[in-house]
Order: structure tokens, then C-alpha cells, then sequence
């Protein structure tokens, strides 16, 4: 990542930080059912929601590299004709990926409220710590579609990344909340 190629970037990086969010999701549950969890099918449907978005946030990662690849290669095609309209094309293609990696991070942030409550022991510091590698993964990913969308301020992508970054930024409170034990939590997903 550190290499002078600017892929893979900040798309990638977003995706990865949901997807570590989502493995300490899955290890907090996998720990909790591993006792006697007050409801064991919530901790399981969590468990393996928590799977399911790893796994669809790492293939983003890919996504958006291929997206942002795309971008480079129209942008090495100036000369050719309708070159504003490809590039249009290819950056509000490109808006895509993160917003669907900040859809899985607000939902991450989500089931960290849930794991939050239920964490016990040692765990409690990973089930905070995957709400806020989930916050941080849904706000990275504003800037990145705002500037892949540009001039299209009526794009509603935009109005739907800025929501799920709040989203997941409220959640990560609730979570922090929750178990300090100034809130209690919703009901478990």
C-alpha cells in the first residue's frame, strides 16, 4: 500500500478496515456463544452476519481497485474522442465500491451495539473496537464518492454515503454507551 501505485488506496483500505471490524464482530460472538449467552440464536445470526460482511467487504476491496483502474485507464486515453464523457462514465461507476463498502461498515457499526451489550470479559475492548474501525471504515468512504461524483450534487449516492457515515458514527456512540451502561441497547439483530 505503501508503494508509489495509487492502487491499492483509500477504497481498499476502507474495505479492509470493515472487514477487520467484522472478524472482532465474529470473534466476540464466536467467544459469547462459547458460554451461556442469554440468546444464543441472536449471538449466532450476529456471528455469522459478521462473516458474511467480511467476506463481502474483502471483495470489494477488489471492486474498487478495479474501479479506480478503469479511471486510470480512460485517463490515459485523453486524445480520444467523448474523453470528458468516459471519464464522467467511469468516476460515477468508480462512486460505487465505497458506498457499498460504507453500507457494510454502518452495518457493522450496527451489530457492534448488540456485541457491545453482550461482551463479556476481555472481549469488550474488540466489540468497541470493531464499531469504531466500522465508523471510521463509513467515513472514509464520503470523500471518496464525493470526489469520484464530482459536479453531480444531485447524485442521491451522495446523500446516502453522508447517511450511512452518521449512521455508523451514532452507532459507535451507542455502542461506547451502552457499555459504559449510560444507554441500553436496542433490540439484537
Amino acid at each position: 500500500m505503501a508503494a508509489t501505485d495509487p492502487s491499492p488506496g483509500a477504497g481498499p483500505a476502507a474495505a479492509w478496515t470493515a472487514a477487520l471490524a467484522a472478524a472482532l464482530l465474529e470473534m466476540v460472538s464466536a467467544i459469547e456463544l462459547r458460554g451461556e449467552p442469554a440468546d444464543p440464536a441472536a449471538a449466532e445470526r450476529r456471528r455469522d452476519r459478521a462473516a458474511a460482511l467480511r467476506r463481502h467487504a474483502l471483495a470489494l476491496a477488489d471492486r474498487d481497485a478495479a474501479a479506480y483502474h478503469a479511471v486510470l485507464a480512460v485517463r490515459r486515453e485523453r486524445d480520444r474522442p467523448g474523453y470528458a464523457e468516459r471519464l464522467r462514465e467511469a468516476l460515477a461507476a468508480a462512486a460505487d465500491p465505497p458506498l457499498e463498502i460504507a453500507e457494510a461498515a454502518a452495518e457493522v457499526a450496527r451489530l457492534a451495539v448488540a456485541a457491545a451489550a453482550c461482551a463479556r470479559g476481555g472481549v469488550r475492548g474488540e466489540a468497541l473496537t470493531a464499531g469504531l474501525l466500522a465508523d471510521a471504515a463509513a467515513a472514509a468512504c464520503v470523500p471518496m464518492v464525493e470526489l469520484n461524483l464530482g459536479a453531480a450534487r444531485d447524485d442521491p449516492r451522495l446523500a446516502r454515503v453522508r447517511s450511512l457515515a452518521r449512521q455508523a458514527r451514532q452507532d459507535r456512540d451507542r455502542a461506547q454507551d451502552v457499555q459504559s451502561g449510560t444507554t441500553a441497547p436496542s433490540a439484537s439483530p
